[in-house]
């Protein structure tokens, strides 16, 4: 069993917190860091705990006053009208939550709450402790093992599976309900004061979020963790419900449920009561992803995966028809799990293929690298064609969509290179919400000195390697000014990195699973 972040004690659960990968878990190019301005934060919030401006009342001026405290990034979600949005947390507003949470009595606190929650339902997503720099790797793993791999075993006990998951579920999170999650509804409507920790949590969220109540922001192993606090406390009262003679197994990865059962009375009847318990709590469950099998074997494995490993595209050896592979399991599993790591495999092998130091020594692979060159040569069109026809539908590939198109284009002439950027900025100047992709296509403009037109803060904070850090973060109103000037002295951006890029981006940019 990997390890988790409740194994941790107080002091090694706030060093993981505040890692650079657990503030931020969406994938960026590789300059733009945190880590730096993290520790710089964490160190100052060691001996100076005032975070906030006063007012001529010697009050503090407090942020859910404003908006835009958050870094708010629109992903578009299914290629057309559907969009998620990911929140690059204000920095100070993290680093002081995780030192309250990380703080030894309330750490004890909360790991107690989830003691509680220990229940009939398998909590398979609680945030895995991995090495530095391979947690999603890990967590994917821990989803295989815990969740497909248990499901299908579970296949031997039982005669039903049901699936089902909460609509937009960090966005419908009522943050009142954490302080009840930890403390319980009855202590936290007496101690209403910040001295709880559940109180503290849910005064820190509504500084995030313009003094709202519904929401916490997704895209950090922080929020994730809070999330499986109000989770966790939801399966108590789904179990507490439930007839203690039903014969049933619940996994819950997040949001997302698969209750087995031996009659299909009993799957109706756990649906229909968690269904009670989330109106409460102001969330639902998705009707359109709500269904229930006999045949848990086939139901355990996603219908992409199953597609996959009938289809597999290494049987082709042509690029062009294996990208036609990959472009069909696309059409028919838009944005899904196997397409993506299809597409990471895929570009792994291209790069093995080109990379010279690698395969210098011996002929063969020279004549390998050679020939793969020439097709980029000769095709590339019909490549990035093929390759854009698949990103347009699918934004969760986007940086290795990047990573693959760098490969095809870097060796073609600068004039032909240009061309194919402007055409593949011409096909997406039109998609809502494109900020993540135009952050990865100027990943490979830089290096090809190629300028793009794209208005997004974060965007233009690379174009200029500007250092205010404070433009992407409404902070000059409310934040004291010791915290102020640590953001406005400190990049995201590393102009380093930038000034040593390759053409061709590198697989361990893109690919959590590069080895």
């Amino acid at each position: 069993m990997a390890k988790t972040i409740l194994d941790l004690e107080h002091e090694k659960a706030r060093e993981f917190l505040l890692r650079e990968e657990s503030y931020n878990s969406v994938k960026f190019p590789p300059y733009i860091k945190f880590d730096s301005l993290i520790e710089k934060i964490s160190a100052e919030l060691n001996n100076n705990s005032q975070i906030y401006k006063k007012n001529a009342g010697n009050k503090n001026i407090y942020p859910s006053s404003y908006e835009n405290v958050n870094y708010k990034l629109f992903t578009n979600k299914d290629g057309q009208y559907a969009w998620r949005l990911f929140q690059l947390i204000h920095p100070v507003l993290y680093v002081d939550l995780v030192h309250k949470i990380t703080e030894k009595d309330n750490w004890s606190d909360i790991k107690s709450a989830f003691d509680r929650f220990n229940t009939n339902i398998v909590c398979a997503s609680m945030p895995i402790v991995p090495p530095k720099e391979s947690g999603t790797k890990e967590q994917i793993l821990e989803w295989s093992k815990q969740v497909e791999q248990k499901s299908i075993e579970l296949g031997l006990e039982y005669d039903y599976i049901f699936h089902t998951d909460i609509v937009d579920c960090y966005g419908a999170i009522y943050t009142h309900s954490i302080p009840w999650a930890i403390h319980t509804r009855e202590v936290a409507k007496k101690e209403r004061n910040d001295k709880c920790i559940g109180n503290a949590i849910d005064t820190a969220l509504k500084g995030m979020n313009y003094g709202q109540t519904n929401g916490i922001p997704q895209g950090s192993v922080l929020m994730d963790f809070i999330a499986e606090m109000v989770l966790g406390y939801i399966d108590k009262y789904l179990s507490n419900c439930l007839d203690e003679s039903m014969e049933y197994h619940i996994i819950r990865y997040r949001d997302d449920y698969r209750i087995f059962t031996n009659s299909k009375q009993d799957g109706d009847t756990i649906i229909r009561e968690l269904s009670k318990i989330l109106s409460e709590m102001g969330m639902r469950l998705n009707g359109e992803k709500t269904y229930h099998s006999n045949d848990i074997i086939n139901s355990s494995i996603k219908e992409d995966k199953l597609h996959q490993i009938i289809n597999n595209y290494q049987q082709q050896k042509d690029l062009k028809k294996q990208l036609l592979v990959i472009k069909n399991l696309s059409d028919n599993y838009p944005n899904s799990g196997s397409l993506e790591k299809a597409l990471k495999k895929l570009d792994k092998d291209l790069g093995k293929k080109i990379k010279n130091k690698r395969f210098a020594k011996h002929a063969f692979f020279i004549i390998q690298e050679s020939k793969i060159k020439k097709e980029f040569k000769e095709n590339y069109s019909t490549l990035v064609s093929i390759l854009v026809d698949i990103a347009l539908k699918n934004p969760r590939i986007y940086p290795v969509f990047v990573s693959i198109l760098s490969k095809i284009i870097c060796d073609i002439s600068d004039e032909n290179k240009t061309k194919v950027i402007e055409l593949i900025l011409k096909k997406f100047k039109n998609k809502s919400n494109s900020e993540y992709l135009f952050l990865w296509l100027q990943r490979i403009a830089i290096v090809a000195n190629i300028e793009i037109e794209y208005i997004g803060k974060l965007f233009e904070l690379v174009r200029m390697k500007h250092s205010d850090g404070h433009l992407i973060w409404n902070s000059e109103d409310w934040l004291h000014d010791d915290f102020y000037k640590i953001i406005k002295d400190n990049s995201i951006i590393d102009t380093g990195e930038i000034d040593n890029l390759s053409c061709v981006v590198e697989n361990k940019e893109v690919n959590n699973f590069f080895y």
